[in-house]
């Protein structure tokens, strides 16, 4: 009977093996891959998601500090150049050039070429500065007598108006930013030494405060024959330029000892422009020592003082690589710099007491 029993049992369990081993043959279920590949395509997917992510933002964050970098960059060399300046246009005189004079007062872009204001563009900042002669002319001069059409050779140099404008981005426009800031220059001369049409010398008549008009001893006339022609060429891009945003960050501007609206008294600061572009202040420059009064004058120096100027530039990373579009993120505007700028120039000064 032990022997049956034996017997017995051993059978059960071969047969419980071979089970097994045909089991183990045939696979898994259908029902066992759909479960594993579930859950396989849903770690992936997080995973991915997750990598994504990190990409994005390692490369919005690349995008928001080039941005900043270039911003500082413009700033510095506007910076650099506004040194060297002469005399620097306050706010008041760029939207309403010499009024004093002028029966139909105009903006100060309407004496320079179209492209410095089209599209909506809008001069920001204009100063007069020393420019050296052209190879062209340098040869005339070694080559002829002291001075040539009423230039004198032996300065070696004339002076050059040179505008900065903000112009907000146009319709087609292979500029990939909200606006951008321009650069143009009115030299005396073109590279192959011809004049340059449409400019007049204020050194030689004396009228830097009211140029492109005679001053005031001369007689109440415009000196410039023809609208000047040329191109303005671009300085910087991305620079920050939306409406729709909150208040806080399209801010409305703001020069020491004067109102956000650019109104100043003698002494004071000059905001420019005069009228922010759509409520936005992201390029805007404070021009100090002015009389912001319209109408009865133009915007005129103070004689006792150094004049400086406060440069503010906000950049905006939309349109960059890894940022949203413009309005979704008031983030990607960044934070504003500015700098100071102390005119060296003695053209118009007197010390305190003379």
């Amino acid at each position: 009977m032990a022997k049956s029993l034996l017997s017995r049992l051993q059978k059960t369990f071969l047969k419980s093996q071979h089970h097994k081993t045909r089991r183990s043959m045939q696979g898994f279920t259908l029902v066992e891959l759909l479960v594993v590949t579930a859950i396989a395509g849903g770690i992936v997917a997080g995973l991915s998601f997750i990598v994504i992510q990190m990409m994005t933002s390692d490369q919005r964050e690349a995008s928001r500090a080039e941005t900043q970098r270039e911003m500082q960059m413009a700033l510095d060399y506007m910076a650099a150049e506004l040194r060297e300046s002469v005399y620097t246009y306050p706010g008041t005189y760029l939207e309403n050039s010499r009024s004093n004079l002028n029966t139909t007062n105009k903006p100060f872009a309407d004496y320079l070429p179209a492209s410095v204001s089209s599209n909506g563009a809008v001069p920001v900042l204009a100063f007069w500065k020393l420019q050296t002669f052209p190879e062209a002319v340098k040869q005339k001069c070694a080559s002829s007598t002291a001075t040539i059409d009423g230039v004198a050779c032996l300065n070696g140099q004339s002076y050059a108006l040179v505008v900065y404008s903000l112009a907000p981005k146009a319709a087609n426009s292979v500029w990939k930013g909200q606006s951008r800031i321009t650069r143009y220059v009115l030299s005396q001369f073109d590279a192959s030494g011809n004049l340059t049409v449409g400019y007049v010398d204020p050194g030689e008549n004396r009228n830097f405060a009211t140029w492109p008009w005679a001053n005031p001893t001369s007689g109440v006339r415009n000196l410039q024959a023809a609208r000047p022609t040329g191109q303005a060429f671009t300085l910087v891009d991305f620079v920050s330029f939306d409406a729709s945003l909150t208040t806080e960050v399209s801010q409305t501007g703001f020069c020491p000892a004067g109102g956000a609206t650019g109104t100043t008294t003698a002494g004071s600061y000059d905001i420019s422009p005069k009228t922010a572009p759509q409520g936005v202040r992201s390029f805007y420059a404070c021009v100090f020592s002015q009389t912001a009064t319209t109408g009865t004058s133009a915007g005129q120096a103070d004689p006792t003082q150094y004049r400086d100027v406060l440069l503010f530039l906000r950049g905006s990373a939309v349109g960059r690589p890894g940022v949203q579009g413009a309005g979704r993120n008031d983030q990607d505007v960044l934070p504003t710099v500015q700098t100071r700028v102390l005119n060296r120039s003695v053209l118009g000064r007197s010390p305190i007491g003379e």
